[in-house]
């Protein structure tokens, strides 16, 4: 039985120094694509329809390298590369409708409704929407400072990571006094009172909250299903043409063209205050004239 187990273990090991490692979120490879997936006839899929390297992958032998020795630049990586957006190469197979992130802060249903399973994304349990709550209160499901990383980038916007601090003395006297004025707002912080997301930004669309408690109160702008709004600027050919050489750069640094157009915002969304015209920043900073 000893001598049993100890083949079995050479076996074993004998295969895995064969297979290539490939990284832990890797797609499943060696199973059989169902009928019901329309595969796009470009990618070499054989008539098993069985899933291996090569129907993805354009490098030769690729199956036979591990994945840290694999050229991820080479346009051929993923077939008919380089892709701008990973999820291009994706929907060649995954039906791309079926496949869309809802978008969850769209909380209302067609009668008004609170769709409670978009709460959950974000909290253990829905809160009321007639109560008026302090932020420790509704029992999200990570801090409020982390929270909105699970969907949303770090840094979604200019400056978003530097805002994200204790604030100064200056303006916790400046944001102090805002809110004294306007009680009909708030400007919450983390518990350890520093700046994050939902300091200025409201994850609640018009209609979920009551409309007279102060959690309820943003800008009424742009629908939550769209987004912002934006036009066309005065300042357009002028920026462009300060972030020429910039862009120039990383473009032949990316092997790609790389544009640059700036747009002024029309309509806001999500927003405790107006920052088009200035007020969302003077709740907390002071500007020379």
């Amino acid at each position: 039985m000893r001598r049993f187990l100890w083949g079995l273990a050479l076996m074993v090991a004998s295969v895995a120094a064969e297979k290539p490692k490939v990284p832990p979120l890797h797609h499943l490879v060696d199973i059989r694509v169902p009928d019901s997936m329309q595969v796009d006839p470009a990618l070499p899929l054989p008539a098993d329809r069985k899933l291996t390297c090569p129907v993805c992958h354009g490098i030769k032998d690729i199956d036979k390298k591990d994945f840290d020795k694999v050229d991820k630049d080479d346009p051929n990586f993923l077939r008919g590369g380089p892709y701008r957006d990973l999820t291009r190469f994706c929907f060649r197979c995954h039906d791309q409708e079926s496949h869309q992130r809802p978008n969850i802060h769209a909380m209302l249903d067609d009668k008004g409704g609170i769709r409670k399973d978009h709460c959950l994304y974000c909290h253990e349990k829905a809160p009321e929407r007639d109560r008026r709550y302090r932020l420790e209160e509704v029992k999200l499901r990570a801090p409020p400072d982390k929270l909105c990383w699970g969907c949303h980038l770090k840094t979604p916007h200019l400056n978003a990571l530097e805002h994200q601090v204790k604030p100064s003395k200056k303006v916790k006297k400046q944001r102090k006094t805002f809110l004294r004025d306007h009680p009909e707002a708030i400007l919450p912080l983390t518990s350890d009172g520093r700046v994050t997301c939902i300091t200025c930004h409201t994850p609640h669309p018009p209609g979920v909250i009551r409309k007279d408690l102060p959690a309820a109160h943003q800008v009424a702008g742009a629908k939550v299903e769209k987004g912002p709004v934006y036009g066309d600027s005065p300042w357009e050919k002028t920026l462009a043409e300060d972030k020429g050489a910039r862009l120039a750069e990383l473009s032949r640094k990316y092997g790609r063209p790389l544009t640059f157009r700036y747009r002024q915002i029309r309509k806001e969304a999500l927003l405790r205050l107006p920052a088009k015209d200035g007020q969302l920043c003077g709740a907390c900073h002071v500007f020379d004239q």
